[in-house]
């Protein structure tokens, strides 16, 4: 069972290292989005594949929530080309890319609750929520990076 989860563990970093570079190379472009059209076209894709309305508010609550934390006076040259709601908007639309193509209908494994430490407020999350936080924080690390400055 240990060697299962080492496994796992090892394959999840691996990939996650993978988006990680696709994801960075991504975030240096503008979003032709603004970010309450990326908000709506997140929330929808997140209905269509099988999140409840609950997970989907709770969800984009949340990343409302640490969007709006990125401050306009920290924006690099990119940022700054791109402003602000476009670099917030980014977030979202690398978290499309990177979160989908995830099958509408998904289920099983998806909506197993495991206990966490507890992400967002949260101690009992569903795999499918753990999915979106993870993706998430990597498009949002990858916009910090390449649309703020340190």
């Amino acid at each position: 069972m240990k060697r299962i989860r080492l496994g796992l563990a090892s394959t999840g970093l691996v990939l996650a290292f993978a988006c990680f570079s696709s994801t960075a190379f991504a975030a240096g472009k503008c979003s032709p989005k603004t970010y309450r059209e990326a908000r709506s076209a997140m929330s929808s894709r997140l209905l269509a594949t099988g999140y409840s309305k609950t997970q989907m508010d709770f969800l984009m609550r949340n990343a409302d929530r640490m969007t709006s934390a990125l401050p306009a006076t920290a924006l690099n040259d990119s940022g700054q080309d791109c402003g602000l709601d476009s670099a917030r908007a980014h977030v979202l639309g690398c978290l499309d890319r990177q979160l989908f193509p995830l099958g509408a209908g998904s289920s099983s494994p998806l909506d197993e609750m495991k206990q966490t430490k507890g992400f967002w407020g949260k101690k009992r999350l569903s795999v499918r929520e753990l999915l979106f936080i993870g993706h998430f924080h990597s498009c949002l690390a990858a916009a910090e990076e390449c649309l703020f400055r340190h």
